[in-house]
């Protein structure tokens, strides 16, 4: 795959309780940037079926991180591209990317996560 267009859908995979709210929607936590590598794991969803994007969760998310997929939170890439972040093509696996570009300051990382969340639509599993 290319480069990430604006238009394309994003999901972000959550392993997480703590990563979903009560009310079923998604705590900004969950799009912060690992502190590992400063990057936030999504996969690019456009054009495939919803089973198709929970296969992917099942298959190259939850095995390496040992834990059953919880839910995913589908964002538009604009959204991200609109905080200043990028979007960099990933693969292996096939759809992978990251999103990178996050601020040193803890503060403006919660701040561009709250958002984020906010315009994320979350589905449980």
């Amino acid at each position: 795959m290319g480069p990430v267009d604006r238009l394309e859908a994003l999901s972000r995979f959550v392993l997480q309780k703590t990563y979903i709210r009560a009310d079923n929607t998604i705590r900004p936590a969950a799009f912060l940037p690992n502190p590992k590598n400063g990057e936030t794991s999504v996969f690019r969803i456009s054009g495939i079926t919803d089973n198709e994007i929970w296969a992917i969760g099942d298959s190259k998310v939850a095995p390496k991180q040992n834990r059953p997929i919880l839910g995913r939170a589908d964002i538009n890439a604009s959204i991200v591209l609109s905080n200043y972040l990028e979007i960099i093509p990933s693969e292996p696996p096939e759809r992978h990317a990251d999103i990178t570009g996050w601020p040193e300051e803890k503060s403006e990382q919660k701040q561009i996560a709250l958002e984020l969340a906010a315009e994320s639509e979350f589905h449980k599993r």
